[in-house]
């Protein structure tokens, strides 16, 4: 430990620069001097022994008692010996421990081995947890930092681990800690073990099977409540109830909810309200450590639940912890709170909307009533200062006035249409006028062309054309002297005989 000479104004400073400020010796100092500090410091320096780093496997040598606390420099002369005549604050006190454990080179380093407990499975980022023995607990604090070089390994409640780290005082609660540098995972705790055979052994006899499960009854007169008349849970279910239904009849059977006497204590309450025929039994507590809802992991326990004839809901401890009742129970609520909810109606919340649209449906009733009224003057009002003659020649007039204007309208939509449907007829027969011309001369012009093409039409310049009863006579081959033939020309037909077939040569005249 490095003690510091620090003027007032710069505490501040050497604060963030990590000195610490001893209340009752009333003086700053360190455990290491490091650059930024040197300028505080003016030689004195006390001894500490050196704490050799090892793993949570290495061995470790406590230090002489003489090392662990300097009283001289942590409570002041006047004050060291026991029977001090002044008073100190709890801050003082909870101080002076503080720097005990800052100052205790064996605290620095320790090494220890244990059951996790307590740990609700989420880091946020960091994680808090126990470990536990036979006897005792010892709160640990793994940072996130150190988890992401540290920790090779899921952790989970009944795990058997060995950790490295240093003790740590926490001034405001007035608790310490294990901060852990370094952890190893040695195998399932005894205790884990243990009620994960437990478990799997009433899985297998189907306690906790689905179809044995009873529904929960929706508008029950009785609820039974087996849990402390002093905790929490009493307290937290009989405010939701009120709440819900104060006409629920709740009754209470009190039970021991740890220790030594829990267990023969819940069962005589789950048999002794089983037995009375209440519609609902909500057996639990009020949150606590794993070690506290061991009477809820109890075979005997976990019996009674499964063979109660009245629908159970099981309130134990909170969201992160599970206990074997809460597979045996026919409904499982994470709270005493969330157990009432599901056992109790929410049948003031009922009333209370009823209330709400019986209020809002005479709020418009009387909203329209209003309205109506309103209106209803005003008509009469209008009424009382005209007269009706008046009224209804004006009403008259302008009902004349809108016929007039409608008829006007309807002879300028008519004409427009007429308009419209001449022209669409003057242009339909001019579009056919100009299809029958173009459709007339090209008859014409197909006309001329057949003339030209008919064989009838050469004939008249001297041309004939023979034919045979086979058909056209195309070559002299196919005619032979004796033959008769007709010859077709323009203004008639002359039958005749071959006397001669000459067969003119290709290129001949």
């Amino acid at each position: 430990m490095v003690r510091l000479e620090v003027p007032y104004r710069e505490k501040d400073t050497v604060k963030a620069l990590g000195a610490r400020w001893n209340p009752v010796g009333k003086f700053w100092y360190c455990e290491e001097l490091t650059e930024a500090l040197k300028p505080w410091y003016h030689g004195a320096e006390t001894a500490e022994p050196a704490v050799k780093k090892s793993s949570p496997m290495a061995g470790y040598s406590a230090p002489a008692r003489s090392d662990l606390v300097r009283e001289e420099l942590l409570f002041g002369e006047e004050n060291a010996l026991p029977g001090a005549s002044r008073y100190r604050t709890v801050s003082e006190i909870n101080a002076l421990i503080a720097d005990a454990f800052f100052a205790t080179s064996l605290f620095r380093h320790i090494l220890v081995k244990g059951e996790v407990v307590n740990y609700n499975g989420v880091a946020r980022p960091h994680y808090y947890f126990s470990v536990k023995d036979a006897k005792a607990s010892l709160p640990c604090r793994l940072w996130a930092e150190t988890a992401r070089t540290a920790l090779k390994f899921k952790l989970e409640n009944g795990q058997q681990v060995a950790l490295a780290g240093r003790l740590e005082f926490y001034e405001a609660r007035g608790e310490a800690a294990l901060i852990v540098s370094e952890i190893e995972n040695i195998g399932a705790g005894a205790a884990a073990v243990a009620l994960l055979e437990l478990k799997n052994k009433l899985e297998a006899e189907g306690i906790f099977a689905p179809e044995h499960k009873k529904p929960i009854p929706k508008h029950p007169k009785t609820v039974g409540i087996i849990t402390s008349k002093d905790g929490q849970a009493i307290r937290d279910i009989r405010a939701v109830s009120a709440r819900r239904d104060p006409y629920v009849q709740l009754i209470l059977y009190h039970v021991n909810v740890q220790g030594k006497n829990a267990v023969p204590s819940i069962l005589a309450g789950i048999r002794q309200m089983d037995a009375i025929g209440a519609d609902t039994l909500i057996v639990g507590r009020g949150g606590g450590s794993s070690e506290d809802l061991d009477a809820f992991n109890d075979e005997a326990v976990v019996r009674a639940v499964y063979a109660a004839k009245t629908p159970v809901i099981s309130a134990v401890g909170h969201e992160g912890h599970w206990t074997l009742i809460d597979f045996a129970a026919d409904e499982r609520a994470a709270t005493p709170s969330e157990a009432a909810e599901k056992a109790v109606p929410d049948v003031m919340g009922d009333v209370k909307r009823l209330r709400q649209l019986k209020a809002s449906l005479d709020d418009k009733m009387r909203h329209q009533l209003e309205k109506r009224r309103l209106r209803l003057e005003t008509l009469g009002a209008q009424l009382a200062g005209h007269d009706p003659v008046r009224l209804l020649k004006e009403r008259q007039d302008r009902l004349t006035r809108e016929q007039e204007k409608l008829e006007r309208a309807f002879r300028e939509i008519l004409k427009e249409k007429k308009n419209r449907f001449r022209e669409t007829a003057e242009r339909l027969v001019r579009n056919m006028q100009e299809a029958l011309r173009s459709r007339q001369t090209r008859w014409e012009l197909l006309t001329v062309t057949l003339n030209g093409l008919s064989p009838t039409a050469k004939l008249v310049k001297g041309f004939g054309y023979i034919t045979t009863k086979k058909g056209p006579l195309m070559s002299v081959d196919e005619a032979a002297p004796g033959d008769g033939i007709r010859i077709r020309i323009h203004d008639g037909e002359l039958d005749a005989r071959v006397e001669q077939v000459r067969k003119q040569k290709i290129g001949e005249e």
